[in-house]
């Protein structure tokens, strides 16, 4: 118990916050304010890289605040990207058992499916995420290049997901997909 008091003795009591930082934060939370993930393998601490935070500071922004909005934007994109990537299976799948006599047809809807998927909502997220991650993290500046140096080895903008994104994952080749939906149905 000493050492969570010590954590706190270091921090400022009624800071204040300037009204343009309140505005900013209630965006982020309006942007992440869904339920969180139930999967019990993950946890809030998995989104907060230790490379970058060091523990003490880690515990003190989890009890106090919860976790910075970067970390929650980031859990949200995937578990967006996650719900988005099952929904796209399952339709595939649903799609190929339908038209499993006609492959010309199966790949010629699921095209149109793929162009008609609305990826809004986490596409947004990751704009927010391109544009505001580097100064929410520090990230250092290359001087030659004028650019944000990587981030664990790779850069840190994530690619918008798109009707490419789908069928790069869910290809528009019934074979392929009668053969992951017969290998679900026997599972």
């Amino acid at each position: 118990m000493e050492y969570l008091a010590n954590l706190f003795a270091a921090m400022p009591l009624g800071r204040r916050r300037s009204r343009y930082r309140q505005l900013q934060d209630d965006r982020e939370r309006v942007g992440v304010s869904a339920p969180p993930s139930s999967d019990p393998r993950t946890s809030l601490s998995d989104a907060i890289p230790s490379a970058i935070i060091p523990i003490e500071q880690r515990v003190r922004a989890l009890a106090v605040g919860g976790a910075p909005a970067w970390s929650r934007r980031l859990r949200k994109i995937h578990e967006l990207r996650e719900a988005a990537s099952d929904e796209l299976r399952d339709a595939w799948c649903a799609l190929a058992l339908r038209r499993r006599r006609d492959s010309g047809r199966f790949s010629t809807e699921w095209w149109q499916h793929a162009e008609r998927y609305d990826f809004a909502r986490v596409n947004e997220l990751i704009g927010r995420h391109n544009r505001h991650f580097p100064a929410e993290v520090n990230l250092p500046m290359d001087v030659r290049t004028r650019d944000y140096v990587a981030f664990n080895g790779r850069d840190y903008r994530l690619d918008p997901l798109d009707c490419a994104w789908i069928l790069s994952t869910y290809p528009p080749d019934l074979q392929r997909a009668l053969g992951d939906a017969l290998g679900a149905e026997h599972s």
